[in-house]
């Protein structure tokens, strides 16, 4: 353990003693008998739990679990079919989001909603009810009051982000920032303790950047509650009081964080013992042509100089810290960005310039980082997102016959666990780790298929759906076809890899063939940072 994994733990226990010992404090939050059906499928299935002042409970279950439509209840975007919330001793019915916040629910969603186009100041006070505190009246803004307003709600969290900052200048966590500040600030104008709800806050940010949103957590329970949604097990336990486990739609467990592990959250989430099983690296045989082999390839502004080959059969993970330039490569890569200068080649032939056209012609899929922008259409039925990129596998000549389009979708929903079984509904209306399923799918429906490029492939996925979409990639591993991962940490591409490369400030700062090198986490550290 850790000297602030030990320091974390300490810290937790003094205050669960605390909350102990304010067992007769009326609960922030009281959920009874709540339930939410979409026609056959019972979402939330009478979920009842309590959340006590000052406390972090996390939320977590595999992904269609219940988890989002229970927060879309919390929120006012869902109104439950049946059961009662009460926020601090009253029961609420909220008709709308505007009712949640007034009640002191605020919502930070993985997929922000902050206008980039406004300053910290505007984002933070644009719920508050107009004319509260002299903030607007007549539709003027008295801004010395509303950058004073904002200031107050960044101070409580402990951020010192100047209210006068454009948001579209800010980094990721900044904007999360803010979106919490946001949330204090409406509760403040209402006179309740706020209870955040943090929805994957951690889900795309680097390790630095986690560790910040972490003390931004531990200072919320001074003033509010919070329910942290999150996918990695660790940081649930080392962030939270106590742990709720969701499963087909009902709550199954509430566990004290220093009783549990990740080994017990894991078994109750997915029902099966952790299959962790580590790749056996592959050899290249002398003579072998890399099926991209990419040269002194550079994008101003982004990279430059970078040069690898990728091997059937093997998997390269490219490792680098947040402007290391490695997602930019990958697109550039594929042909989603344009190359400056430099080569790649795929299956030896380097005479054309790389484009998304080539790409897919040549047997090569990508699996961007922003699924729900470019690597589907949430308003399409699942299936025909599965067979968008090769629709010939399920069409006779230039006809495509729904039937066997049909039939290839529920072959694919079986063997990636997609839930639920329902390949004819839209897309959007999926939870992100089935989605991420399907957009994964999409690319392994291919016969021709010789390389995959995987942008953070297991982000948003539970732990469950992150082992079957590993299992799926060491299956076409294993048949030959060529991996490039971006990797959400350095374990996972410790655990998958073949070959590593570290790229810092857009150039390559360590190269490592795993099956003769054998790098320490320190050791990449080093070379990213």
């Amino acid at each position: 353990m850790t000297a602030r994994t030990a320091a974390d733990a300490s810290a937790r226990t003094a205050h669960e003693n605390e909350v102990t010992a304010m067992s007769d404090t009326t609960p922030v939050l009281r959920l009874s008998g709540i339930s939410k059906t979409f026609g056959m499928n019972k979402a939330v299935d009478s979920v009842s739990f309590e959340i006590l002042p000052g406390e972090v409970i996390g939320l977590i279950g595999e992904n269609g679990a219940g988890k989002s439509t229970l927060l879309k209840m919390l929120s006012g975007n869902y109104r439950p079919d049946a059961g009662t919330i009460e926020v601090n001793g009253a029961p609420q019915t909220f008709r709308g989001p505007a009712d949640a916040l007034r009640s002191g629910i605020g919502v930070v969603h993985q997929e922000q909603s902050l206008f980039t186009n406004l300053t910290v100041a505007e984002n933070i006070e644009i719920n508050t009810p107009a004319g509260r505190g002299g903030v607007s009246r007549l539709g003027l803004y008295n801004w010395r009051r509303l950058n004073r307003d904002a200031a107050r709600a960044l101070e409580l969290i402990g951020s010192k982000l100047d209210p006068n900052t454009r948001v579209s200048d800010l980094t990721f966590v900044d904007r999360q920032m803010v979106e919490i500040a946001r949330a204090i600030r409406v509760s403040a104008s209402s006179h309740t303790p706020p209870l955040v709800i943090l929805d994957e806050p951690t889900a795309i940010l680097e390790r630095t950047e986690t560790e910040i949103l972490e003390r931004e957590i531990s200072k919320l329970r001074d003033i509010g509650s919070v329910i942290f949604v999150s996918h990695r097990l660790d940081e649930v336990l080392r962030i939270c009081d106590r742990v709720l486990v969701m499963s087909n739609g009902r709550l199954i467990a509430d566990r004290r964080s220093r009783e549990t592990n990740e080994d017990e959250l894991f078994r109750l989430m997915v029902g099966r013992e952790v299959h962790a099983a580590q790749r056996a690296r592959s050899s290249v045989a002398p003579g072998t042509t890399p099926v991209i082999a990419v040269s002194e390839l550079a994008r101003t502004g982004e990279f430059a100089d970078v040069s690898f080959d990728v091997y059937p059969g093997r998997v390269l993970a490219v490792l680098g810290t947040s402007g290391s330039g490695r997602e930019s490569l990958v697109r550039t890569i594929f042909g989603a960005e344009a190359a400056t200068s430099g080569t790649v080649a795929i299956g030896g032939d380097a005479s054309a310039r790389p484009s998304i056209q080539r790409s897919v012609r040549s047997g090569i899929g990508y699996l961007p980082a922003e699924r729900k922008t470019e690597g589907m259409v949430g308003e399409m039925p699942a299936d025909e997102n599965l067979t968008l990129t090769h629709p010939g596998r399920a069409a006779v000549g230039p006809f495509e016959l729904p039937r066997r389009r049909r039939a290839i979708a529920a072959e694919w929903f079986e063997t990636l666990d997609i839930r639920p079984r329902t390949p004819e509904r839209q897309l959007g209306e999926f939870s992100g780790g089935n989605q991420q399923k399907v957009v994964l799918a999409k690319w392994l429906n291919s016969d021709e298929l010789r390389a995959l490029l995987l942008d953070h492939p297991l982000r948003g996925l539970d732990p469950g759906a992150a082992e079957t979409v590993n299992e799926q990639v060491r299956a076409v591993c294993d048949a030959g076809t060529a991996i490039v991962l971006i990797p959400d940490t350095i374990e996972e591409a410790l655990e998958i890899a073949d070959d590593i490369i570290v790229m810092r400030d857009g150039r390559v700062s360590g190269r490592y063939d795993l099956g003769h090198d054998d790098p320490t986490t320190l050791d990449l550290l080093e070379r990213m940072l």
